[in-house]
């Protein structure tokens, strides 16, 4: 019988039955499984305002440019880090003793210098750094009151037993120094404010000062090349300005893919593609 007189129906029948034939057929010539989705398992993706204006999230950025507000904001869960007498946020403080003890498993003398620090403590400190060395130099090496990360309950300064390079940009040549600069994202931080980065941050080297942002968006900045905290931040704010693919698109996109599969010349058109873009 012609294929013409089978009509539209029959041909998707037989199109079924071939589909069905090579989905049934050997591993040996069966096309690549294309891997899972786990939509569950996608990072929630951080908001503007959490980003911006929200001086308690872990990816606000407090700079000269984008001062606290509150100007005089305090977190609200700072507690002790143990062997200390500084002050972090609950989650930054656990993240900090884990990278001590991890530190001294490896040899490691590391001590905390300072920590959470008030927007009077900053004013106070900032004052005498410009009154010792001038406007222009003092804010170079340090934030005026309202314009800290220390405010945040979220930086610390680390340091060394019997190191001369404490707070000083050798401290970044000393084995703890190395050593943090190799591991801090396993913990979730970052070297705030690293070599070559003044112009970006407006600040000298300081590979003593830590930012707590949490692990994964740690190595999410390793990652993404990015040198300084601004850069990232700026990638971030930008991703939130796109609008995600729901994981119903992703899906389609999937299922579409999946029928090019079965069209000549029957490449995989999965491979390489970034179904999350």
């Amino acid at each position: 019988m012609s294929s013409f007189r089978l009509g539209v129906p029959a041909l998707l029948l037989v199109a079924g039955l071939l589909v069905s034939g090579v989905a049934a057929a050997p591993a040996a010539i069966a096309a690549p499984a294309i891997p899972s989705v786990g939509f569950e398992k996608q990072p929630k993706a951080p908001s503007a305002n959490e980003l911006t204006k929200d001086p308690a999230s872990l990816l606000v950025l407090v700079n000269r440019e984008n001062a606290l507000d509150p100007a005089n904001y305090k977190p609200r869960d700072l507690r002790t880090v143990a062997g200390s007498d500084s002050q972090l946020r609950d989650e930054a403080a656990t993240a900090l003793e884990s990278l001590l003890k991890a530190g001294r498993k490896d040899s490691r003398s590391l001590t905390v210098l300072s920590a959470y620090r008030s927007y009077d403590r900053q004013a106070a400190l900032f004052n005498q750094y410009k009154a010792r060395y001038g406007v222009e130099f003092a804010t170079r090496i340090s934030a005026p009151a309202g314009t800290s990360e220390h405010q945040l309950g979220l930086a610390t300064d680390l340091g060394s037993r019997n190191s001369s390079c404490d707070l000083k940009a050798c401290y970044g040549e000393t084995p703890e120094g190395k050593w943090l600069a190799e591991n801090v994202e396993r913990f979730g931080f970052i070297i705030r404010y690293p070599a070559d980065g003044e112009k970006v941050t407006g600040y000298k080297y300081e590979p003593w000062h830590l930012r707590y942002v949490g692990v994964e968006q740690a190595r999410a900045m390793k990652a993404s090349g990015s040198k300084t905290f601004e850069e990232y931040h700026a990638r971030l704010v930008k991703a939130t300005k796109v609008k995600p693919l729901t994981a119903e698109q992703i899906k389609q996109q999937r299922e579409s893919l999946l029928i090019l599969r079965f069209l000549p010349p029957y490449r995989d058109w999965s491979v390489g593609y970034d179904f999350a873009r």
